[in-house]
Parts: structure tokens; sequence; C-alpha cells
């Protein structure tokens, strides 16, 4: 991973030293163009991506490969980096709403969670750019502490789905705000970071992904889904 990253000269770890020498060798080394916005910003997105892949591969058995464990320190140090502009600037920025890829797909995913068997339903459906359905699916998980971690499996398992399906530019859209504020601030609930850091890992596999809210109004149909699978599955299980 270190060879791949756009150091000015190789940035080769040295086994001997500590923590602290090693770190004074990284961020003095030069990033290079058009990455270069200061290697001091870079500098902890590489360790924290390398730290998010491994323990991906430990705990979650999902394994990312070099570049794309590198791909996601880069696009995070430059999400970090875009969110520090001052408020003048930050307002010339376009909404959201306005940047809908014209040939991408739309993805609106929904959640319904028990609390007295941490039991969860989720739906995800995948529509075209004209808001024609193509597919809906659905999928019963056991084990849910929170609604909130609920609504980031539902996140989770569509961008698994879309990844299978060789989808390449996505949005996706949940009625939880606070899903969409946590996935853009990169929130830590202690509940959620797993499926957080899940989402993080996944979106470097599409070519462009933005994650959107949506009013509860516009997932009727996978509402109805979410609430017919959690009462199966609830149903299905021995006393």
């Amino acid at each position: 991973m270190w060879e791949m990253v756009p150091f000015s000269g190789m940035f080769n770890p040295l086994h001997l030293n500590n923590f602290e020498l090693e770190w004074k060798r990284l961020i003095s080394a030069v990033v290079l163009p058009p990455i270069g916005h200061g290697n001091c910003l870079l500098a902890p997105w590489i360790l924290w991506a390398i730290w998010t892949a491994r323990n991906q591969k430990l705990f979650q058995n999902i394994i990312f490969t070099a570049q794309e464990t590198v791909t996601k320190a880069i696009r995070d140090a430059k999400g970090w980096t875009a969110a520090q502009l001052p408020i003048s600037q930050g307002a010339k920025r376009s909404n959201p709403q306005q940047n809908r890829p014209s040939s991408g797909v739309i993805c609106k995913s929904d959640a319904a969670w028990k609390k007295e068997v941490q039991a969860a339903g989720l739906a995800w459906s995948f529509y075209s750019n004209q808001l024609e359905r193509i597919s809906s699916h659905n999928q019963p998980v056991a084990f849910v502490i929170s609604s909130l971690l609920a609504e980031g499996l539902a996140i989770r398992s569509a961008m698994k789905h879309a990844i299978d399906l060789r989808m390449r530019h996505m949005v996706f859209e949940t009625d939880s705000l606070q899903l969409v504020a946590a996935i853009a601030d990169g929130s830590n609930f202690s509940d959620f970071h797993g499926v957080l850091s899940d989402i993080y890992l996944l979106s470097i596999s599409f070519d462009s992904v933005s994650f959107r809210f949506c009013h509860r109004e516009s997932l009727c149909f996978e509402g109805s889904i979410v609430k017919k699978t959690l009462s199966d599955f609830v149903v299905t299980q021995p006393a």
C-alpha cells in the first residue's frame, strides 16, 4: 500500500523505528499533484484506512486491496478538506438535489425495527433516473440493537447488491436524516461504527455515489415491504 501512495519519492516504513520517528518522516514526505493538498492532511487518513481495512479483514472477513485502501484514504482526505471551506465558499456549493446523475440508478431503502425481539426487516429498491422501479428486495436480520443500525444495515445491503449487479453510479435515499448526517460527518456511534465503516469502504467500488435524505412518503412501497418482512420473521422465530 505504501508503494501506491503518491509521494514524491517512495516512503518505506522502517520496522526498527518507533511511531514518533516514523510519523515525522511521514508528515515530511511531499504528496504529488493533483493530490498534494498538504500531506499533514493525507497522512492520518492513510493510517486510518489501513486500520479500518485490517478490522474489516479480521472481524467481517471482507478483504480490500491495497489500491482500494489507498483510494479510500485519498477520498476521505479530500472530503475532509472540502468540508473545511469557509462559509462564504460553502454557500456556493450546488444543491445535492440538483446533482442527480443523468445515467445513474437511485436506490431507496427502508427498515422496520422491533425492540422487543432485537430484529429488523430491511428493504431496498432500484429505480431508473425517471423513477421507474427496476427491482425490489428484502431481508430479515436478527440481533439489531437500534433503529439507526437497522437503517444502516439496509443501505449496506443495498450497496452490496448494487456492487453485485455492477451498478457504477448510485444515489442512495433513506428517510433517516440521522443516518445521512452520520455518513456525511463521519459520526462515531458506538452501536453503528462497524456499519458506517462498511459503507465508507463499499463506496470505493462506485464511480460516483451519494447519500440523500428523502421524505417518508417517498418510501411507501419499501415501508410496506419492511413491515411484512419483519412480521413474517418474528412469527417464524421459536418462542
